[in-house]
Parts: structure tokens; C-alpha cells; sequence
């Protein structure tokens, strides 16, 4: 179920400095070509690592699959809603298992500051308050 999301109207974020410092990962090996490219917090992906991977040398070969499955489907689901209210909101929480740490996920639709690019942040409210201080404390 497409929704449309017009990046002017998103908060401008730096995803591209947080990617590079390591705040932000991809949630996905590849953006499918309808959708929008989609990050998990750094602590988001420890968190991950540690619960489902961490006996692994290679964690990512086991995390990137299942992380991109959960991605998709919770992309479906905030589509599937702002199609039932008519609306899409910049930032949606949802109850998931995805994190143990908090069953409460927040998914926030933000965009490039640099490129007039829509995103997809993913994590806990924490994770995702930990990761926009560390581009705060780069900036300053």
C-alpha cells in the first residue's frame, strides 16, 4: 500500500554525517525501489546484536535479513494506517518485540538535510534521543 511523503515537509536531520559517524545503520542491504532508505540507531542495532547475534563472528549476515522482514513490515503497517486515517504523521510509535529493552518503537519519518531525501529512523525513543545528541555534540 504506497503512501507519499514529501520530504519538504519532514524534519531535517543529517543523516548522512550520522551514517558516517556510526549513529545511524542501514536497516536494509538495498532501498527497494518504491520505498525510502531506513536506519536503525547504533544502540538499536548493539541491542540487536547482542539479543539475536551474539554468538556470531558476523553478526550482520544474521541481523540484516530478519531487520530488513521487520522494517518492511512495520513501513507496511504506519502505510497501512495513514491510509485508514487519511493522514501520516512525522513520528509513530507502535508496540513491537523488536527491541527487548522497550516493547514501545518509535518510527520517525524524517529527511536529508543535505538532500531533499525522505527517511526512516528506527529505534527505542531512547536510542533515538541518544543518537540525535551525539549529531548535536558533533555540530557544536
Amino acid at each position: 500500500m504506497p503512501i507519499k511523503l514529501d520530504p519538504t515537509l519532514l524534519p531535517a536531520l543529517d543523516i548522512l554525517g550520522m551514517a558516517q559517524s556510526g549513529a545511524l545503520l542501514r536497516a536494509e542491504r538495498e532501498t527497494p525501489p518504491d520505498g525510502i532508505p531506513a536506519f536503525v540507531t547504533r544502540a538499536g542495532w548493539d541491542e540487536l546484536a547482542a539479543t539475536h547475534a551474539s554468538d556470531h563472528s558476523a553478526p550482520h549476515i544474521v541481523l540484516l535479513p530478519a531487520l530488513e522482514k521487520a522494517v518492511s513490515r512495520i513501513l507496511a503497517h504506519a502505510a497501512q494506517n495513514a491510509a485508514h486515517t487519511g493522514e501520516m504523521t512525522s513520528v509513530t510509535t507502535l508496540q513491537t518485540d523488536l527491541f527487548p529493552s522497550d516493547p514501545d518503537l518509535v518510527l520517525a519519518f524524517v529527511r536529508d538535510s543535505t538532500h531533499p531525501v525522505a527517511c526512516a529512523l528506527i529505534g527505542t525513543a531512547l536510542q533515538i534521543e541518544t543518537a540525535l545528541r551525539s549529531q548535536d555534540v558533533a555540530q557544536d
